[in-house]
């Protein structure tokens, strides 16, 4: 119970301004859309309601992203059936992981802030995965 409080806490202590998060997250591999940005400083956004709407848009934004990537990889792994099998499995396991990964945040998180953390969770391993995505068959 301790730990769980402990996480709580040091959750809502590290809620910074997105520009900073989104700054950080990038140095961490995360890259979000310009729009992302901007989205979060617009004053009628610095409120739950916004807060969620921007990450909304740019979870279509990143999905968007993801699945251009995993079909863009497809089709060049069209030779290979055994990589593309591969593939497909590496893909649907991931989707278990983020489901599950994301599950827990919300486990723990409760309260009105549960929806923000939760979609960022699947925010956050969207873009990941997209990223992952397009550098899987870079030369």
């Amino acid at each position: 119970m301790l730990f769980r409080t402990m996480l709580i806490a040091s959750a809502f202590l590290t809620v910074a301004p997105v520009a900073a998060q989104a700054q950080a997250q990038a140095k961490d591999g995360v890259t979000y859309s310009p729009a992302y940005e901007l989205c979060w400083n617009k004053p009628e956004n610095s409120n739950t309601y916004g807060i969620l709407r921007c990450g909304e848009a740019e979870l279509a934004v990143q999905d968007a992203r993801l699945n251009k990537a995993y079909k863009a990889d497809m089709a060049d792994l069209a030779d290979s059936p055994e990589a593309k099998a591969s593939l497909l499995k590496a893909q649907r396991a991931w989707i278990a992981f983020r489901d599950a990964d994301c599950a827990t945040v919300r486990a723990l998180i409760g309260g009105t802030a549960a929806p923000i953390y939760l979609q960022n969770c699947h925010l956050e391993h969207t873009a990941r995965r997209a990223q992952a995505l397009e550098d899987l068959l870079k030369p």
